[in-house]
């Protein structure tokens, strides 16, 4: 049986330079990556070699070479893999942040991204020319990214615009020419079938949550800032990111919670207020059910668990 809960939240992180990115591209064949997770940013996905299963949500496809899907922040994550023919993969991440900001390079492919359409699929597969075209993209992306120069840099972000560009170009010409829906690409995807109808600004939501976790910010304050039920903000919570609101909001909570735990040597009762719970009995309470452990216990094992 799958997991239920992701085991933990990814950030952006550059292998290269061992810092925080604001986006970053990756080439992955540690089966490790593959484990139940959400990401605070956008993640895309392009398979080189190997075959698997890709699970976003209630959402499952398969995995070849030329598959290339989008994960959005905060979407449950996992992938299963054959160990006979293990998976190869390019990942681009891109930071909430970015996506969002004006003045960002990135800015105008968030425009795009973010306006939710449940009648595209988060996944294209590239054949033919198109994957030709899609290998040489990541190849050249790849070939700036491990050059150190500041042209390097711009023109690696100008090839990752180009990649998630043409990715976007493709799979909606795909649905608007012969109406690719997940009935016909054997797609599960239980969140349709409850036809809950979804703002285009949702993402809104969600990035309020991603800034304000460490406020005292209930469904009864998001419904006063969006003009939308409670009810129904609880019910676009449990579509779009897999978990219901509580849930999520603590999970983030305790993200930053676990990173403050490994980074600092802040009193584990003040952290829990610094990230917003609202007492240590109830930080200790979730932590130890999501965690399995004490925060101090994480924090000695230094952040293994």
């Amino acid at each position: 049986m799958p997991e239920k809960e992701p085991l933990y939240i990814e950030e952006i992180f550059d292998y290269v330079s061992q810092r925080p990115q604001k986006f970053a591209l990756n080439f992955w064949e540690d089966p490790r990556y593959f484990k139940l997770h959400r990401h605070n940013f956008v993640e895309f996905m392009y398979v080189v070699k190997g075959e698997g299963t890709e699970h976003i949500n209630s959402i499952s496809y398969i995995l070849k070479p030329g598959t290339f899907s989008i994960v959005m922040p905060y979407q449950i994550h996992r992938i299963e893999y054959s160990e006979q023919n293990p998976l190869s993969i390019y990942v681009v991440a891109i930071s909430f942040e970015e996506l969002l900001a004006p003045s960002s390079i990135f800015y105008r492919i968030g425009e795009l991204l973010l306006n939710y359409d449940e009648n595209v699929l988060p996944y294209y597969y590239f054949e033919g020319r198109e994957k030709e075209v899609m290998d040489r993209l990541f190849e050249e992306a790849w070939i700036y990214y491990n050059q150190q120069d500041v042209w390097a840099e711009i023109i690696l972000k100008a090839k990752i615009l180009e990649i998630v560009a043409y990715f976007d170009r493709c799979r909606n010409l795909a649905c608007g020419k012969n109406f690719q829906s997940p009935a016909s690409n054997s797609v599960t995807n239980k969140a349709q079938k409850e036809n809950i109808p979804v703002p285009t600004d949702y993402w809104q939501l969600v990035y309020y949550v991603h800034k304000n976790y460490n406020q005292n910010i209930d469904l009864k304050a998001l419904s006063k800032e969006f003009h939308l039920s409670p009810s129904y903000i609880s019910q676009l919570f449990k579509k779009l990111v897999g978990s219901n609101f509580h849930n999520f909001l603590n999970e983030v909570r305790l993200q930053h919670a676990c990173s403050l735990l490994v980074s600092t040597d802040k009193p584990v009762t003040d952290i829990a207020l610094e990230v917003g719970f609202d007492s240590y009995s109830t930080f200790a309470r979730v932590f130890h059910k999501h965690k399995g452990m004490s925060a101090l216990e994480f924090r000695k094992k230094g952040g293994a668990g």
